[in-house]
């Protein structure tokens, strides 16, 4: 009888060994049916069948709680709850905060394990050895990212795997990475700096992360969405509820259920809801400009409109449409918006260095800046790192001390790997698939292997090789930095790095051609705050310009 999971085994085998005998025919009869399973009602097939489920999940749990065992003698960690794992501790400290990651760093060594639920393994190394292993065979994305980016539609390209995150990354370079897209970018931050910072310099000291955020923003949101996007409600609207959703991401990123009956809650929801719903409005306005103009559009809001699959069919869905245009928003808006931050926060800390980047910029290219800046005199090519190589060692070098996106993470689905520099020695430890690698950059760039010599200092010279006039930008040597830095590494390098550097560079050269500046408070400890995975300047730095 299959009266139990054990009973149901003992047929099976016993079926398969009789398929495997020789015996007359009369003889085998016999013997099946000795051994035929009987059932005496529908009840007890279901109770079987129950009893069989039920041994099949235990089975799976046992060998669950048998690899979470392995996996907490092989990694060191914080101690875990079996239900909820690190949950508590996250909520704790906010998230997936830089400091979650480096206290644990700290106490636990070069990598260290936490749990999301009973399950699910998180890894975090600030090996660059390892790190760069990573980037070059891990190119998924974790549930884990979706906790911190909570208010991005759910087919954004950061929560997407395998050839469906191919496929998006190609779209999506094509849209942010064409000429005619750079150019605008290019032309577009110098444009506007040049208008909202009319009057730095003439009434006092001035809060540059809080003037550049609409700054910022309203680049991007010109690019695709043309001048009334600086000046509807529309666009007020997009902006508005973006800015409360990367407040508050975080808050409500890693409550293990939706707390319904919170206020607060009910409005970081409602604003997740309104900065879908306004952005799908202004590309629905879009999209009847295109239609009745096709001319009238940028390249990369073409694509978006029109890009088919194989058969034919629109590969953009409305709903995927506007998780891209959130992604872009975010991406050009918070990562952008802070990295032009500690930049210029650094070159107001090393006076000497802005002047030494200003002086290159007038040997360059001072005909080009003589008579009226109003429009950008520069053109894209000559901010690029190998004709303006001192530009590109700022950049570096600000990001890599103060790394604007701190941790990111990466797994692989189906693949085993043995990842070198991961173990708790530096050897070489185990990644089943589907765990997580958490990447430190804040720390891993500040490494000696990755850095150099006195890696905790800033200084542009390790990206600057030769004398004189004739320096060219080039990585320390017998370093691993020429894998990997700030935006990524290898297949997924952050897909709007062009559009960011084109933004970031415009922006820079307006302020080094046209202002000199200081730290108001030389002496203020500027910390790093961590939202929506992104490092703010917790205390917003004043500054005092200059006009040259």
């Amino acid at each position: 009888r299959f009266d139990s999971p054990v009973g149901a085994g003992r047929w099976l085998k016993c079926s398969h060994i009789l398929a495997t005998c020789h015996l007359p025919a009369p003889a085998m009869d016999s013997v099946l049916a000795a051994v035929k399973p009987r059932f005496d009602s529908p009840v007890e097939i279901v109770k079987t069948l129950a009893k069989i489920w039920v041994g099949t999940k235990l089975v799976k749990l046992a060998r669950l709680v048998w690899w979470r065992t392995r996996m907490e003698r092989i990694y060191p960690g914080p101690p875990a709850s079996w239900l909820l794992g690190n949950l508590m501790d996250l909520q704790r400290a906010g998230g997936f905060t830089f400091e979650f990651f480096e206290e644990n760093h700290k106490k636990y060594g070069r990598t260290f394990r936490f749990w999301i639920g009973p399950f699910d393994l998180q890894l975090s190394t600030a090996d660059p050895k390892a790190i760069d292993f990573i980037h070059r065979k891990m190119p998924s994305r974790p549930d884990a990212t979706k906790m911190i980016l909570n208010y991005l539609g759910d087919e954004n390209l950061l929560f997407q795997h395998g050839d469906r995150a191919k496929q998006l990354r190609l779209r999506y370079g094509k849209m942010v990475n064409s000429q005619a897209v750079q150019k605008q970018v290019h032309q577009e931050s110098w444009r506007l700096l040049a208008v909202d910072s009319a009057k730095w310099g003439t009434e006092g000291p001035v809060d540059f992360f809080e003037e550049m955020r609409t700054n910022v923003y309203n680049v991007m949101g010109k690019v695709f969405f043309g001048e009334e996007f600086l000046t509807t409600d529309l666009g007020k609207s997009i902006r508005e509820n973006h800015f409360y959703c990367i407040k508050h991401c975080m808050t409500w990123g890693f409550f293990p259920f939706e707390p319904f009956w919170m206020s607060e809650f009910k409005k970081y929801k409602n604003a997740k809801t309104t900065f879908f719903n306004s952005v799908a409005e202004a590309l629905k306005i879009k999209k009847r400009e295109y239609d009745a103009d096709p001319a009238s559009n940028s390249d990369g809001f073409k694509l978006l409109l029109t890009d088919t699959k194989a058969d034919g069919t629109p590969f953009f869905t409305d709903t995927l449409r506007v998780a891209t245009m959130q992604g872009f928003l975010n991406g050009a808006f918070d990562t952008t918006h802070c990295s032009i931050s500690w930049v210029v926060y650094f070159l107001a800390k090393y006076p000497e260095t802005q002047q030494r980047l200003r002086d290159e910029m007038y040997r360059k290219y001072g005909e080009k800046l003589q008579g009226d800046t109003t429009e950008c005199p520069f053109s894209v090519a000559d901010l690029s790192q190998s004709n303006f190589p001192m530009l590109e060692a700022v950049i570096r070098e600000s990001l890599r001390v103060l790394s604007t996106v701190p941790v990111v993470q990466r797994m692989h689905q189906t693949e085993t790997f043995d990842v070198p520099g991961l173990a708790p020695d530096g050897g070489e430890a185990r990644v089943d698939p589907g765990v997580s690698c958490n990447i430190v950059y804040a720390l891993a760039l500040q490494e000696e292997s990755y850095a150099g010599r006195n890696p905790r200092e800033f200084n542009i010279d390790r990206w600057l090789q030769g004398h004189g006039n004739n320096k060219t930008f080039a990585p320390p040597e017998d370093t691993i930095n020429k894998h990997f830095f700030a935006f990524g590494g290898h297949a997924r390098i952050c897909v709007g790095m062009n559009f960011a550097y084109a933004e970031l560079r415009s922006l820079l050269a307006y302020m080094v051609a046209t202002f000199s500046w200081t730290l108001a408070n030389p002496d203020e400890k500027v910390d790093a705050l961590y939202e929506a995975g992104v490092q703010q300047p917790k205390t917003h730095f004043k500054v005092n310009f200059k006009r040259l």
